[in-house]
């Protein structure tokens, strides 16, 4: 699948975010654990679609650097947010796709570690570049059911904190949704967000 290559010269490019985009209603009221992910969004980067491999391995590597994003925003990586995004990736695009995105998420952690120790905006600017790309190329449908799946990798080792709710709202602005999809996704009380964010 060689979407290791993504990995080469991506961490010169800017963004800027940019509030806005919808969802369904019925989408709009689910909580990340009751969103379903659905045949579209794996058959519309399944080889048997007439999709070309620079494009579908692009997506795939643009939803791990956003899953790289929020794996290490508590500034350590916890090994049961890892596994999760394994099991997603296994169970929406196959075996040979969850070897290899595991081992592009972990490069993806170690260049988001030295980074920021040398260029700390360099890897807020490859979010932002790659959330603009999926905001031009998917439906709100798409990158809702994706912002969900963030959402439960925050949620994984079950210690949610501000930092990690501070990135997803961020991811979530990148790609055209709206911060408050990830209030809804955790279920959680806006007004009461900006009080402090409750234990979960």
């Amino acid at each position: 699948m060689a979407i290791g290559k993504w990995l080469k010269g991506i961490f010169s490019e800017g963004a800027d975010k940019n509030e806005g985009g919808t969802t369904s209603q019925q989408q709009a009221k689910s909580t990340a654990e009751n969103t379903q992910i659905t045949d579209e969004f794996r058959n519309t980067f399944s080889k048997r679609e007439r999709l070309s491999e620079e494009q579908r391995n692009s997506f795939i590597f643009s939803l791990l650097v956003m899953a790289s994003y929020i794996v290490t925003a508590d500034g350590r990586v916890d090994e049961s947010e890892i596994a999760y995004i394994g099991k997603f990736m296994g169970n929406n695009f196959g075996p040979e796709v969850e070897k290899e995105s595991m081992d592009v998420l972990k490069k993806l952690v170690a260049k988001h570690e030295e980074l920021n120790q040398t260029k700390p905006m360099a890897f807020i600017q490859l979010i932002g570049d790659q959330g603009q790309q999926m905001s031009k190329t998917l439906s709100p449908e798409l990158r809702y059911q994706l912002l969900s799946m963030l959402v439960m990798i925050s949620k994984s080792d079950e210690d949610l904190d501000a930092k990690e709710l501070e990135a997803l709202h961020d991811v979530a602005i990148y790609m055209g949704l709206k911060s408050s999809n990830v209030d809804t996704l955790l279920n959680i009380n806006p007004e009461e967000a900006k009080k402090g964010w409750p234990d979960l």
